[in-house]
């Protein structure tokens, strides 16, 4: 066996729920010793694969079966009648999918991600987590219990691993510092930046909406909230040509962003609008995303990319425990984020769907 084995962990994701599972089990093998990046699918050179031993595949399901978008090229790939049976024959590898048991074909990206790379010659590490977010826990109602028997097995390919999972050692994905002067002051600024997706370097000009009507067309008895929203634009006319696809990002609101900087200051925290978030590379497997390159102001952080409507799960509350200073509050977010205690985070977030914002107040 080898040092510093790599894991490489690849995701597809719809609504980014896959990717923040995969970016949360990259920091738990962070902690194990492996080394290895977390990708989209579609972000990694397919042709490498024949190469890696072990993989992680994390990948949620949408619409009618289908594989997300940011896994379709990969998927793709993989499907060609011309790959032989045994181009997989070194991989190791382990899948969890994120599903909704309430829809017919239940988590059926992975399980035909699974099949497939069974037959391209690939070793299953360990058996199939199929997640369902009808769960009374959501997806961790499967997920936490499989990573613990998944985290075994993966310690048995690596002689430098620590023997478990600590509870006092956190490992950020990036470094952020606050620059304290304002967006004004930065020459090289580029507003159309934070217009982009997140994943990709591609920007496109964004096109200012505001919603027309917003009418629930389920019955209020029925466990679907399906809504009715149609958009009116402003002072733009909407150009489209067949086949094109329209990404919405909706923003937080006013209130909901004046509630978070209520709270920095009432906790005393030097953090204003105006103020910069810089963000570098801690570790190489992890790179900064193009959009976070560019000079943010918190406010555009806050109003645009964090989810402030967000109800934290029981993986938030670990990772507060990590950051906390306070003992009392530290002690509070470990027993919620225990298995003991998913009773008490279920009676305290999920069933009143408390907010993180709630939360932090």
């Amino acid at each position: 066996m080898e040092n510093n084995v790599r894991l490489l962990v690849l995701f597809g994701s719809q609504t980014y729920t896959a990717q923040e599972i995969a970016e949360r089990i990259w920091r738990d093998t962070k902690v194990l010793g492996f080394k290895g990046p977390v990708l989209a699918m579609d972000d990694y050179p397919i042709s490498n694969l024949i190469y890696e031993k072990l993989v992680l595949f994390v990948c949620s399901t949408t619409g009618d079966g289908d594989e997300p978008d940011n896994m379709k090229t990969f998927w793709k790939f993989l499907l060609r009648k011309n790959l032989p049976s045994n181009s997989l024959i070194n991989l190791k590898y382990a899948v969890v999918g994120l599903g909704d048991s309430s829809y017919a074909k239940f988590n059926f990206a992975a399980k035909k991600l699974q099949k497939r790379l069974s037959q391209l010659g690939g070793t299953p590490l360990h058996e199939t987590a199929l997640c369902d977010y009808q769960h009374d826990l959501g997806h961790n109602g499967v997920l936490s219990s499989w990573l613990k028997n998944f985290y075994t097995k993966l310690k048995l390919c690596s002689t430098n691993v620590t023997p478990e999972i600590t509870e006092t050692k956190f490992v950020p994905r990036w470094k952020v510092s606050l620059n304290k002067r304002g967006i004004d002051d930065v020459d090289d600024f580029n507003e159309d930046i934070y217009f982009s997706n997140g994943n990709t370097a591609h920007f496109v000009n964004p096109l200012h909406l505001e919603i027309e009507k917003n009418k629930r067309i389920t019955d209020e008895s029925h466990f679907q909230d399906v809504r009715l929203i149609t958009f009116k634009t402003i002072n733009d006319k909407l150009k489209f040509d067949p086949g094109d696809t329209l990404n919405i990002r909706p923003r937080n609101s006013t209130a909901d962003i004046k509630d978070l900087f209520d709270i920095f200051e009432t906790h005393n925290l030097d953090i204003k609008a105006h103020y910069i978030l810089n963000f570098e590379e801690c570790h190489e497997d992890m790179p900064v995303p193009n959009f976070l390159k560019q000079p943010l102001s918190v406010y555009m952080i806050a109003e645009q990319y964090w989810d402030l409507k967000a109800y934290p799960t029981q993986y938030v509350f670990a990772l507060l425990a990590l950051v906390s200073e306070d003992k009392l509050e530290r002690e509070k977010c470990i027993e919620l984020s225990s298995p003991e205690g998913q009773e008490e985070w279920l009676n305290y977030c999920r069933r009143p769907r408390r907010t993180i914002l709630e939360v932090k107040n």
